[in-house]
């Protein structure tokens, strides 16, 4: 198979990198994600990751910029790449706050790139597996995206549609769409439907422009509704990979006018060693893996969207609007002191919104709370919280059970035995 198609991408995902690290100097992100924050949120078992000291962090934005630079110009490439996936891995795994889907993307794409020699020196013909696992991880994304739909506060109630397209009413033209009652419920079923049906679309070639305009239009209109990053631009670069993989070479011949030049013929097909197997053995174990991890909320009891237990890594794409409030109670039976302590007290703003609907964070705030009181003078203090979250639209209802002591729960102990069960309730 011809490589021109991975080189393409190659170059694309680099260059959105190089944009994605830059965004992260010009807004002033190092410092606000790393370096302002009293509080983390580390990944449990991960909590040694933590933020570099001093410059540290800025010189690890400009290593990460710099072997995303690498990835663009094929520039000592696989050091590059390695260098940007460590990097970026490591700097999107030292708060859990700002994860975002398309940063697990990235580090399984980034991953993919280190593993596949895409630089192509030397190279007229590629295995057609390296391609397949590519489209197999862009597939994925959208798969589980529109199986995440699937679900009646989605399909029939059009929450969260509602409040977003609600609160989006100013923005021009699509506007006054959004205003119309039947507009969720339309945009609801098109974004299953889409997510669903736009890979077998891709991959048939009656369909495959169609549907790239469908992933353009679609993104598009997601980049103007949700501050959602880089994410559009990463799947509308992903779903080229659906084209033939010699589109590159045809595009640039039309630019220029002139015929496309024969390709060089594909070499002769060896016979199949126990070698050659091991490289696509190997992607189908990786993308068996990638298709096993968004299905392990069903191994937990209750509602994921609830819980959270299994939601993130999950391709759990644009799928909920929760909100809530939180506040911790901390107290000493010794001497029957009590403290309210509000988050907003240790907290940036972003990371009260966010803890205060999800009880893993809450649980690592009780246990900071806990190590902050013993520093003070009071080593043996209980810490309860109330907390309250409203799922799509729905009254508030209780998270937490306010009657747990939280600094005594681990981090791998059973969360169903102080999270709240969810209390169903048709959304608005």
């Amino acid at each position: 198979m011809a490589p021109s198609s991975l080189v393409a991408y190659r170059v694309i995902f680099g260059l959105l990198m190089v944009v994605a690290v830059a965004r992260f100097f010009a807004y002033g992100w190092i410092h606000e994600h790393y370096l302002a924050p009293k509080v983390l949120f580390p990944y449990a078992g991960l909590e040694w990751i933590r933020p570099w000291p001093g410059v540290g962090m800025y010189l690890h934005f400009a290593l990460m910029g710099l072997g995303a630079l690498g990835i663009t110009l094929g520039v000592a490439y696989r050091a590059s790449a390695l260098t940007f996936l460590l990097t970026f891995t490591y700097a999107h795994l030292i708060d859990k706050t700002y994860y975002l889907n398309h940063y697990y993307f990235i580090s399984l794409a980034g991953l993919l790139l280190v593993v596949l020699p895409l630089d192509m020196k030397g190279r007229t013909h590629v295995p057609a597996w390296w391609m397949w696992l590519l489209r197999g991880q862009v597939g994925l994304v959208y798969f589980f995206g529109g199986v995440a739909k699937l679900k009646s506060d989605w399909l029939v109630h059009a929450q969260p549609m509602k409040i977003w397209l609600a609160a989006s009413t100013d923005l021009p033209v699509l506007g006054r769409l959004f205003e119309q009652p039947w507009a969720p419920h339309a945009f609801s079923i098109a974004g299953a439907v889409f997510d669903l049906c736009v890979v077998p679309a891709l991959l048939w070639r009656r369909t495959r422009w169609l549907a790239y305009a469908a992933v353009v239009g679609f993104h598009v209109i997601t980049r103007m509704l949700f501050p959602i990053g880089m994410f559009p631009w990463l799947m509308m670069a992903g779903a080229l990979l659906f084209f033939p993989p010699d589109w590159p070479r045809r595009l640039a011949s039309w630019l220029r006018r002139e015929p496309m030049k024969a390709a060089t013929p594909e070499p002769s097909p060896a016979l199949p060693s126990r070698r050659a197997w091991t490289g696509p053995a190997l992607a189908v174990v990786f993308l068996g893996v990638q298709f096993l991890m968004p299905m392990r909320h069903l191994l937990y009891p209750g509602d994921v969207m609830w819980t959270e237990e299994g939601y993130r890594f999950s391709w759990n794409v644009m799928l909920m609007e929760k909100n809530g409030v939180a506040e911790f109670r901390v107290s000493e039976p010794a001497t029957g002191k009590r403290w309210v302590v509000p988050p907003s007290q240790h907290l940036s703003p972003y990371q009260v919104k966010m803890m205060a609907t999800q009880p893993d964070m809450l649980l690592t705030f009780a246990h900071y709370l806990s190590h902050h009181f013993a520093e003070q003078g009071h080593p043996s203090v209980e810490v309860h919280v109330d907390a309250f979250a409203s799922l799509n639209g729905r009254p508030r209802q209780r998270l937490v059970d306010p009657t747990v002591n939280l600094a005594a729960v681990g981090p791998w102990d059973d969360l169903h035995g102080w999270v709240l069960p969810f209390r169903e309730v048709a959304p608005p």
